[in-house]
């Protein structure tokens, strides 16, 4: 998601022929030369013809920034389960930022996940101005008055109603020529401008007005596979599509969130350098935000309540997500818990390799290298344990491509800190084979739901530093008092606060006993609480109930 919102920066020109014949090319290349040349799964745009419009899946997975192209958390969840249900046909559409960066599959894809569908998101076709009928013009300038209006306030009650206006006739419907050329919509425009601004710079409303409908329009108009039940496994536009396809094909549409997006896009506003703010004052996280900045939170606050209005049922992993969701406009009785589960067996095939006294600590940091991992919290931190634990190498596991700019002030902090012979970059690895190493595991995430990573190692009795986000808590101390029991398996810590990481590491790593009980609870716990199997039993059942069962049922996890 972080690379979706920075593409609006790279977007302020306009497209000429040129580009488009450029982009045309660069789709067949990158058609023909990728992977899935091998009939491992079908690949095409969104907005291309399907090959047989009648053909419907079980399943289609509605998928933001994630599976099969971005390693992570998420993604592997995503490829998990579908390996785990072969008896379900999948397909999924993936919403990537634009076609102009360059994507590589990251998995090897189960042969049930049959049909993969892109839409970048930036990658805007113009053409040219549709040919109304006067009539019709007028009507869709006055939808999209009211669309416009309804989108800021979350009121999505005659949602269905706009449909049409992009998805209908060819010379009826709203064409991106019309929202960015056409003189109605400039009117339109400074209408909206001078009843909700004014005093703002017009220019940065302009853009920002192109950069939120844009998109949207795009994602309303895509024509998306046939199935019997559509998951999205976000709110945001992923939620938009899911929407859209409930709408359209009155199919039923289930939600599963891991981190709240919508929490998520505010700290990432919050923190955007590409939008404008008055004074050119950098705000803190979640407050003061500037207007620019309100409207971004409040366009991605109304894509989440209308995700949540048209789930019919919605999933997240623990206690404080499911009362988030239900802050942000979600129907409790829709609300379900399903944690995050584990293949204990796949990871227990790596036992942990015996520390031999003299040999170096082994501390490890799994995740991606971008903002929201807080990777510079944990290499502050590991400043802090050098001076006071002697012989100690720190790796730092993860794809490294997702923010190119964040790794590079990361590789600098690691200089500046003479780290470079203690702290290692290892890329993307096979964290089975690293777990075993590890003496113990740090996590310093700003924001997680339940990482799946305090799960992995704990397989196999790797202890855990947290920061205080998500169900670090109940992963590591314990939800309820029968859990809390079996001990602690880590310690928690402030976020953002590399000292406190810093004292954590110490406390583990300088006594061993305490070592050695947080290994044994940590597999105890995993073994007890958060085996995959209940977990895949849990959406299989869904999926059959819902694949068999009306639309409005509900109730059913």
């Amino acid at each position: 998601m972080q690379n979706i919102l920075k593409t609006q920066q790279k977007q302020a020109s306009k497209q000429n022929a040129q580009n488009d014949q450029n982009i045309q090319k660069t789709k067949k290349e990158q058609t023909e030369n990728n992977a899935l040349e091998e009939d491992i799964i079908e690949l095409v745009e969104l907005d291309e013809p399907d090959k047989d419009e009648t053909h419907e899946y079980d399943v289609c997975l509605l998928l933001e920034g994630t599976y099969p192209f971005v390693a992570g958390g998420v993604s592997s969840w995503v490829h998990n389960l579908v390996l785990a249900l072969p008896e379900i046909s999948f397909t999924g559409v993936c919403i990537l930022p634009t076609e102009k960066e360059k994507w590589e599959i990251k998995y090897d894809v189960p042969d049930n996940f049959q049909n993969l569908r892109i839409v970048y998101l930036h990658d805007y076709d113009i053409g040219d101005r549709t040919k109304h009928k006067k009539k019709s013009h007028r009507k869709n300038i006055k939808i999209m008055k009211k669309y416009h209006q309804k989108l800021f306030n979350g009121d999505f009650s005659d949602f269905e109603k706009i449909l049409p206006m992009f998805q209908g006739n060819k010379k009826e419907r709203f064409s991106p020529h019309d929202l960015v050329y056409g003189r109605e919509a400039w009117d339109l425009l400074l209408e909206f401008y001078k009843a909700e601004v004014n005093s703002e710079s017009f220019i940065d409303y302009f853009w920002t007005f192109r950069f939120i409908h844009l998109p949207v329009m795009k994602l309303l108009s895509a024509k998306l596979p046939l199935a019997k039940v559509y998951h999205t496994v976000s709110t945001g536009y992923a939620g938009l599509l899911g929407a859209t396809a409930k709408c359209t094909y009155h199919k039923p549409l289930l939600l599963t969130e891991h981190g709240i997006y919508t929490k998520e896009r505010k700290i990432e506003i919050s923190q955007a350098e590409w939008i404008y703010v008055a004074g050119g004052e950098r705000i803190r996280v979640e407050t003061n935000l500037g207007f620019f900045q309100n409207l971004w939170v409040s366009f991605f606050e109304s894509l989440g309540r209308l995700t949540y209005q048209k789930a019919n049922e919605i999933y997240t992993l623990y206690e404080g997500n499911r009362q988030l969701e239900i802050e942000y406009g979600a129907d409790p009785k829709k609300t379900f818990i399903i944690p995050n589960a584990i293949n204990i067996e796949r990871f227990q095939k790596f036992p942990r390799e015996q520390r031999v006294p003299g040999d170096p600590f082994v501390v490890g940091f799994v995740g991606r290298v971008v903002p929201i991992k807080d990777v510079k919290t944990f290499i502050r931190a590991c400043k802090v344990v050098s001076l006071h634990v002697p012989n100690v190498k720190f790796y730092i596991m993860g794809p490294r491509d997702e923010d190119p700019q964040y790794d590079r002030e990361c590789v600098e902090l690691v200089s500046m800190l003479s780290l470079d012979e203690d702290i290692i970059f290892t890329g993307r690895v096979n964290v089975q084979e690293y777990y075993p190493k590890l003496d113990l595991l740090v996590l310093t995430s700003i924001s997680e739901a339940q990482p799946l990573v305090i799960l992995e190692a704990a397989c196999i009795g790797v202890p855990s530093v947290a920061s205080e986000v998500g169900s670090c808590d109940e992963l590591l101390l314990g939800r309820t008092e029968e859990d809390k029991a079996l001990g602690p398996s880590g310690i928690i810590t402030r976020v953002s606060d590399p000292d406190d990481t810093a004292q954590a590491i110490i406390k583990i790593l300088k006594n061993d006993e305490l070592r050695g009980q947080m290994n044994e609870s940590a597999i105890k716990r995993v073994e007890k609480y958060y085996k995959e199997s209940d977990l895949n039993d849990r959406y299989r059942n869904i999926y059959i109930k819902y694949m068999t069962a009306p639309t409005e049922i509900t109730g059913v996890a």
